[in-house]
């Protein structure tokens, strides 16, 4: 698993307005670390934009086509 730094987690942290007792540190800490290692390794460096899932917003008495 690589590891990222403690500092690096703390700053994300804070840009995103989170923060963590002394207690919790530690423990979200490894959790990001597992998710950087185990969720976000999965994902494909370069995706195809065509085969990924579009978000889009449908005012009412409207329909999408295919």
């Amino acid at each position: 698993m690589t590891d990222r730094s403690l500092e690096e987690f703390l700053a994300q942290a804070r840009h995103a307005g989170i923060a963590f007792t002394e207690e919790e540190i530690p423990r979200m800490h490894d959790a990001w670390q597992r998710m950087h290692a185990v969720l976000l390794s999965r994902l494909p460096a370069d995706p195809d934009l065509a085969d990924e899932p579009a978000l889009i917003f449908h005012p009412a008495g409207t329909r999408s086509a295919r």
